[in-house]
């Protein structure tokens, strides 16, 4: 997209070069490239084009209606038969859910208060600053923070024992849904989509200075195999919060030291996984269960390659310094946000 001005007063002779085009600044936002796909995706950035050998472009992750070109599409509305620019139907909730949807049952403490996407993001968030950010998982894209709401908060044991080193949506966040398998070559053949969805699971990562939620994607494309791991926000948070002993001196956490944990099984043409925050530690054997298909069935896969692991958007494994602090049992106290 692009400014053009307009000269007034006389006509320009045809031999005059028209005034140069000046590039808006949305052009650089990541509604109008929607970049985070392609750059997550490349084998620069150790994404599953190092698994396939294939561009994000041939595997159809780049999908034009995911990008935002036009300003009409949010702020159009029409006026005596004729469009208007209107700031008003941008903050409408309509401007967003069709790329945004969210729910009606949606339990998340906000949109159950009646909040909107807008009372969050930033007019930045949505147009950009004229950065061509890489990832809206890149530290400083969003200006989109709980803090900027809750800048104080009750002094319970949880909020203080952090010391502002644990992201908020840690203990608050309510369920997401974590994807197993995705099946590479499914997607090639038919341009469809084929993983399974589990529900329950809460990895620990390290992302900006703090620890915080990440998802977990486990791939396969022929033999191959790879597990994505990145910092996510679920959009769907309660303001009770997670007691102590679902992070600190739990099973999974005795396992992910023993190298034990097997957070996704398949047994008996089933699919099942554990429940429960799992800290990624670096080194972590991940011991998922990896899946061919037989026409539309699931089959074990014979003899897979040991996995590629891909810390992406910017996160980090925990360290073992802190997989020893979640080790130790913490003295019980209010839950988080009472």
């Amino acid at each position: 997209m692009a400014f053009v001005l307009l000269a007034s007063g006389p006509a320009m002779a045809a031999d005059e070069a028209a005034p140069a085009s000046e590039e808006s600044f949305y052009s650089k936002s990541l509604h109008y490239t929607n970049r985070g796909i392609q750059f997550l995706y490349s084998k620069e950035q150790g994404g599953l084009e190092r698994l396939t050998g294939i561009p994000a472009a041939e595997m159809g992750c780049l999908k034009s209606k995911c990008h935002v070109q036009s300003c009409d599409t949010c702020h159009r509305e029409a006026v005596g038969g004729k469009a208007a620019y209107s700031v008003k139907a941008a903050r409408s909730q309509e401007a967003c859910k069709t790329c945004h949807p969210v729910e009606k049952d949606d339990p998340d403490a906000h949109f159950r208060r009646g909040m909107k996407c807008m009372d969050c993001h930033s007019a930045r968030d949505i147009h950009g600053d004229g950065t061509l950010w890489n990832t809206y998982m890149q530290p400083g894209a969003l200006d989109a923070r709980c803090e900027t709401c809750h800048a104080t908060i009750s002094r319970t044991i949880s909020h203080t024992v952090h010391g502002g080193k644990l992201d908020c949506s840690t203990c608050h966040a309510l369920e997401f849904i974590t994807c197993f398998n995705c099946h590479v070559d499914t997607r090639l053949k038919g341009g469809k989509d084929a993983s399974i969805e589990r529900r329950g699971l809460f990895f620990l990562v390290n992302h900006d200075g703090k620890v915080t939620l990440a998802n977990v994607l486990s791939y396969v494309y022929g033999k191959g195999t790879m597990i994505t791991v990145a910092p996510y926000f679920p959009h769907s948070v309660t303001r009770q919060g997670r007691a102590c002993d679902a992070c600190h001196a739990s099973a999974i956490v005795a396992e992910v030291k023993a190298g034990t944990l097997v957070p996704f099984m398949w047994k008996d043409g089933e699919a099942s996984s554990v429940r429960g925050v799992i800290p990624v530690v670096e080194g972590m054997k991940w011991n998922l269960a990896f899946l061919g298909r037989d026409g539309d069935r699931w089959v074990p896969l014979a003899d897979p390659a040991e996995p590629l692991v891909n810390f992406s958007g910017y996160c980090t494994p925990l360290s073992r310094e802190q997989l020893a602090r979640l080790e130790r049992a913490q003295r019980a106290g209010p839950a988080a946000a009472r």
